[in-house]
């Protein structure tokens, strides 16, 4: 049974490990998204403001 133990010791450095990587992937993906959606909303600001005047 102790060989088993092994297995388990880096079990908490691996998951900081995969949160500082992943979290960064999931931002640098979401980023453009994000902007592309500002620049969007944005625009159909300025649309709406060009109709009221």
């Amino acid at each position: 049974m102790m060989e088993f133990a092994v297995c388990y010791d880096h079990s908490g450095f691996d998951l900081v490990r995969s949160v500082f990587l992943d979290a960064p992937a999931f931002f640098a993906l979401m980023v453009p998204w994000a902007i592309a959606r500002l620049v969007e909303i944005s625009r159909e600001d300025g649309a709406a403001r060009l109709q009221a005047a």
